[in-house]
């Protein structure tokens, strides 16, 4: 049986709070054994138990993510957490849930939601990127979801910036997940030259990035990652 142990975490619900999570590494389904989406959703789950109590994540409790579920749509994202978007909340600053809560409620407006709670959130992985990847990979992917999920938790809101840069290096996880797909149209920070979007087809976000610098200050927001702006890559262009 494996042994289990109680560690003490910041939290930003309850200095009292503590998760109760397998000190042993491995998860209960091999990837191997991974066929189903059933068994991916598993298997992630299982690795992110492991991934907390390895790894410097400071969560109080992994329930804050109340759906883990499977895509088989998407294209250039190997996994996503999805979560709503709460008043005032930005990376950074700590959100107090408890005055949330008092302001908002429990639940967020709008019949439409999937959310059914102001403080849950999913994490959605791509079974194309699961078939892509190698198992090291997945548990990459998967601790770059969790260090969105630890950002959720705290302060209500996720993002790529400086903040994420920090806990991804960490946790031994990737700013960006590899590629498993690429669009035709690939948008690129032109300061480090990383892909920060792709594109299928041309639309509003190609259009803009391939504009000069000087007119898309004003009608984007610079990068993340270094605060410069953007440059379009036609992948056929050669062709």
């Amino acid at each position: 049986m494996c042994s289990v142990h109680s560690v003490a975490i910041s939290s930003p619900f309850s200095a009292s709070d503590t998760l109760t999570v397998p000190s042993a590494a491995a998860t209960r389904i091999r990837w191997s054994d991974v066929s189903t989406d059933a068994d991916l959703v598993a298997y992630s789950r299982d690795y992110a138990e492991s991934a907390v109590a390895t790894y410097d994540y400071r969560l109080p409790s992994l329930d804050v993510v109340a759906e883990w579920r499977v895509s088989g749509r998407a294209k250039r994202r190997a996994a996503a957490v999805k979560h709503p978007r709460v008043p005032g909340a930005s990376v950074g600053d700590p959100l107090d849930w408890d005055a949330v809560r008092r302001e908002h409620g429990d639940r967020r407006p709008g019949p439409d939601s999937r959310f059914d709670d102001l403080r849950e959130c999913h994490v959605v992985c791509s079974r194309r990127a699961a078939d892509a990847y190698g198992e090291a990979e997945w548990r990459r992917v998967l601790r770059h979801e969790l260090v969105h999920v630890e950002q959720f938790a705290r302060f209500g809101a996720t993002g790529h910036g400086a903040w994420f840069r920090g806990r991804a290096d960490a946790v031994n996880a990737d700013r960006h997940c590899p590629a498993f797909h690429r669009g035709r149209y690939l948008v690129r920070c032109r300061g480090c030259g990383d892909v920060v979007a792709d594109r299928c087809r041309r639309c509003r976000t190609t259009r803009l990035a391939d504009l000069p610098t000087e007119d898309q200050r004003g009608r984007l927001a610079p990068t993340d990652c270094c605060g410069a702006y953007y440059e379009l890559e036609d992948t056929r262009s050669g062709e």
